[in-house]
């Protein structure tokens, strides 16, 4: 693999820089620290502080070959202490901002310079997002790095994206579900999250088959076993509610509306701990489930993650003890019924009890 002159840098090195900056600049941007910690992480030691302007010098003239013209980078005046150097300043991709006795690095992206394929790469993202949660993200991470490693601004772009849908969607399961089925209406929530404007919709109930009309203020996209919903604050029962979208039969975003997301909201924590979707608008206590597998079905567990709490314990006679720990444990039942003698709950009692009467009300319609 070819190594970059002077600081025998491999592509690689370059490519998780910039990642660390782009995924920092949300927050505040990426330290100097940040930026050792992100060079180690590929070559196994820590540089210099002089190493990493010179990456992020680099970095710049990758963007934009004349974007320092005769001025040489701060950090390579020869000053002996490399804190007191003046930030970076100027249209650089990477600028530098001091705050205090610290200097963080941001990515400069406006929305007008990504590529003309930003939408459609973001769909092709989300088709990805269910895999890059798990065993395949460091493989996904791999391939994009060598796909964009000599188009650092199309790097930005997919990083870029990503941190913006890991805002807005939250997967768990271990399922890739494809979104190409509700494709239209997953752009429309997205713009209307972006957007921040409420969004009318009429609705399929599947209890009763009725169709309903909401106004929803949008919270994000969920994935769950091979299935996307849609969750926000529906504005009649003032309450989050989730919706399959395969139920939505239309979704218009209402042009002059605004709504501000609940303060402190994260998708991700209001959903990390269910096993589904269960909707509460307070916080549920976590409870441990155990399982039973069977040798054979086993071997689905050991290399899919169901939930993100799931511990697995091997068991002499081949079969796997699975644990979890979570809340809205009611939501397996029927995920628990669909495996059949397979698996056996073990804890907690309730959760044993009810799958018991759930498969015994099954077993008199066929009596």
């Amino acid at each position: 693999m070819s190594r970059y002159p002077r600081t025998g840098t491999q592509p690689e090195t370059l490519v998780n820089v910039l990642i660390t900056v782009i995924q920092k600049t949300p927050s505040g941007g990426a330290t100097i620290e940040d930026l050792q910690d992100a060079y180690a992480e590929i070559n196994d030691r820590r540089p210099s502080d002089r190493t990493i302007y010179r990456l992020i010098r680099r970095l710049n003239l990758y963007f934009d070959p004349l974007c320092y013209g005769e001025e040489p980078e701060p950090g390579e005046r020869g000053s002996a202490d490399a804190a007191t150097e003046e930030p970076l300043v100027g249209e650089k991709a990477i600028c530098g901002q001091r705050r205090g006795r610290k200097t963080y690095y941001l990515f400069r992206r406006e929305e007008n310079n990504l590529p003309s394929g930003a939408h459609d790469t973001t769909m092709l993202l989300l088709s990805l997002y269910p895999q890059l949660r798990g065993a395949m993200k460091s493989s996904i991470k791999a391939a994009m790095q060598r796909i964009f490693q000599n188009t650092l601004s199309g790097l930005s772009a997919f990083v870029g994206i990503l941190s913006e849908l890991e805002q807005m969607v939250h997967v768990s399961g271990p399922c890739p579900a494809d979104p190409e089925i509700s494709e239209a209406l997953i752009k429309e929530i997205l713009r209307a999250i972006r957007e921040h404007k409420r969004v009318r919709l009429s609705y399929l109930r599947t209890y009763d088959g009725t169709v309903t009309e909401r106004v929803v203020e949008p919270h994000g996209l969920l994935c769950r076993i091979n299935n996307w919903y849609f969750t926000g604050l529906c504005t009649k029962r003032q309450q989050r509610r989730v919706f399959l979208l395969l139920n939505i039969k239309e979704l218009t975003v209402i042009e002059d509306s605004f709504y501000r997301m609940p303060y402190g909201f994260s998708l991700k924590e209001a959903y990390r701990d269910v096993w589904g979707t269960w909707t509460e608008d307070g916080p549920c206590d976590l409870e441990t489930v155990r399982l039973r597998v069977k040798a054979g079905l086993a071997e689905r567990f050991r290399h899919q993650l169901f939930h993100e709490s799931q511990q697995n314990r091997d068991l002499p006679d081949g079969s796997l003890e699975i644990s979890f720990r979570l809340t809205a444990a009611q939501e397996m039942l029927s995920w628990l019924m669909s495996l059949g003698s397979a698996i056996e709950v073990l804890e907690p009692a309730w959760l044993r009890e009810e799958l018991i009467e759930s498969l015994q009300e099954t077993m008199r319609y066929y009596l």
